[in-house]
């Protein structure tokens, strides 16, 4: 089945440019409406997610010269790359400046590969909101648009991938804040503690509230 553009069109509530200045009032007003910009043989669709307000993705709809659909792609919204800096830089910056004032990094191994872990482990957190957001709204479109997707996404939450990620992810997690608690917070180490306890259980909050999402998505379907 063909989807044509006047379809794609129907998604869109709000028709308004794509800049940074409309995404900023998108997060800031969080009023959860469609929006869109329509040009000749695109329409770039976003919305703001409810779970995750600043780093939603806008879709990219690609039409041929009969206006009918042959492509979806994807990216972040601008306003969500600046928060995904804001994230990452300071981590970033900290250990530019270890090595700047001649840290030697022997015998600072610790601080060096707690910052290491923490910069990771952001990634993956930044990774892994996006991908989850992006995924529940193309479900959405899909449904609206009529689309058949041959796996259910409730599925690829348990591929042999993601079960031999979080096989190692969990531990590590689990061992960052027992570090935490035994060695870093009686070393006196508050902030290096602090970090891991937030991140580890940045990264445990956001898997298994993924987790249940679909498989809430997956039982009212």
């Amino acid at each position: 089945m063909e989807i044509t553009k006047k379809e794609v069109e129907k998604l869109i509530k709000i028709r308004e440019n794509d800049t940074v200045k409309n995404h900023f009032l998108t997060v800031i007003s969080r009023d959860f409406q469609a929006k869109g910009e329509i040009t000749s043989n695109k329409i770039k669709f976003w919305k703001q997610g409810f779970w995750n307000m600043s780093t939603y993705p806008i879709f990219i709809f690609e039409f041929n010269s009969e206006n009918h659909l042959i492509n979806i792609t994807d990216k972040i919204n601008p306003i969500g790359k600046i928060f995904n800096l804001i994230i990452l830089i300071p981590i970033i910056f900290l250990i530019v400046i270890q090595f700047i004032n001649g840290s030697n990094l022997i015998d600072n191994w610790l601080p060096f590969t707690l910052f290491g872990i923490i910069l990771l482990l952001l990634i993956l957190i930044v990774q892994k909101v996006y991908n989850f957001e992006k995924q529940n709204q193309l479900e959405k479109i899909y449904a609206l648009l009529d689309i058949e997707t041959e796996e259910k996404n409730a599925e690829k939450e348990w591929s042999y991938k993601k079960i031999i990620t979080r096989i190692f992810m969990y531990p590590f997690c689990i061992g960052l804040i027992l570090l935490a608690i035994f060695l870093l917070f009686p070393d006196g180490k508050i902030i290096y503690a602090i970090a891991c306890l937030a991140i580890a259980g940045a990264y445990l909050f956001s898997d298994i509230k993924i987790l249940i999402g679909k498989k809430t998505t997956a039982n009212n379907g």
